[in-house]
């Protein structure tokens, strides 16, 4: 019997895109992937469109419902066939693409140009629309009191009538843990860094920061993809390293005690649910969704005291933190989760067949 098929439509293949499409195919689906790297010169960025348009074409009759991982250019000529098709279509939202911030020159809110009217005319042609946390679709009033960040689709399109659900990222307990002994005054950061500007908006500058101010701590930041960055000199105590596999990060999270997340934009930071599944007492900012993912087993800081903040909590014991750590995402973000939200837009996707 042949699989049945779904089309997913993505401009990155993130760890949590592919854990997605692995997720799709452990259900049976053959997926279907249209993957459009971001481009910013016209030729490839105008063949990326001639290559969705006739995928589109092709992919769509065959399948049960199409999902697309970000709301951006991509999304557009997979959710117009969609539509042609009569094939239900899920717009996955995950930071970007719901937000506008004028100091970190990030958002597809942030300009009236070609690209925020294509964002606003695929969440109007979506059949439904998944965020990975709720202040994505609400807005998050701490980051625009904080650093004057704009957010929440409700916000920027309170006239939509598309459902919006929140859908959070799920994760493998399994493959993230802890097997090796923990290395006393340790602390890391992970994220992918092409730029400066992703290198401040992660939070970095307050890493190397807190970095100064802990010398007998040793801080490493994980995806520096540029040598250029940082573009200020960096402490002896902080070591930076590149692109790391997932199984080079399982190896780095099980032996470092403390995970830091001080970004200031973010939906729901999959380093840090990882990092915390291998133990790693999580430390982070009270914006998005990093709140609800340390809950009660670190620390969460605001702009008020931060390093001193911080700094008094590095120096406790914070015992038996580090097992609760682990517990909070097993219990709240299960992949099991993830796949009903799936299962129940495809039910309803023969339903409409």
């Amino acid at each position: 019997m042949q699989a049945q098929k779904v089309t997913l439509a993505c401009n990155l293949k993130n760890t949590f895109v592919v854990k997605d499409i692995k997720l799709l195919e452990s259900m049976g689906y053959q997926v279907l992937v249209i993957y459009s790297p971001a481009y910013r010169d016209p030729i490839r960025f105008l063949l990326n469109r001639v290559r969705e348009f006739f995928l589109s074409l092709y992919y769509l009759p065959q399948s049960e419902a199409l999902f697309s991982w970000f709301n951006d250019y991509h999304s557009s000529i997979p959710l117009f066939w969609a539509r042609v098709f009569k094939k239900p279509a899920t717009l996955i939202v995950g930071g970007y693409d719901a937000v506008a911030s004028s100091k970190l020159n990030y958002g597809v809110f942030l300009k009236k140009n070609i690209r925020q009217k294509s964002a606003r005319w695929n969440y109007s042609q979506a059949t439904n629309i998944w965020v990975v946390h709720k202040s994505l679709a609400q807005g998050c009033p701490y980051a625009e009191k904080d650093s004057g960040v704009q957010s929440g689709i409700q916000f920027f399109i309170p006239e939509l009538k598309t459902e919006i659900r929140e859908v959070p990222t799920a994760y493998d307990h399994t493959f993230w843990r802890a097997e090796k002994q923990k290395k006393l005054k340790t602390i890391i950061t992970v994220a992918s860094i092409p730029d400066q500007r992703t290198f401040d908006r992660k939070g970095v500058p307050l890493f190397l920061e807190l970095a100064r101010n802990l010398p007998d701590f040793l801080f490493t930041v994980a995806g520096i993809q540029n040598a250029a960055i940082p573009s200020e000199p960096i402490p002896k105590n902080v070591r930076l390293i590149g692109k790391q596999s997932r199984e080079q990060l399982q190896k780095l999270y099980e032996t470092h005690f403390y995970y830091f997340q001080g970004s200031e934009i973010e939906g729901l930071p999959n380093v840090l649910c990882e990092a915390m599944l291998c133990e790693c007492i999580p430390i982070g900012k009270k914006v998005f969704g990093i709140p609800d993912a340390i809950g009660a087993t670190g620390l969460i800081f605001d702009s008020e005291r931060t390093i001193e903040k911080i700094t008094a909590f590095l120096k406790q014991e914070n015992k038996g933190l580090a097992v609760k750590a682990r517990k909070q995402i097993i219990d709240k973000y299960p992949l099991d989760r993830r796949q009903a939200a799936f299962e129940k837009t495809l039910i309803k996707s023969r339903r409409h067949v």
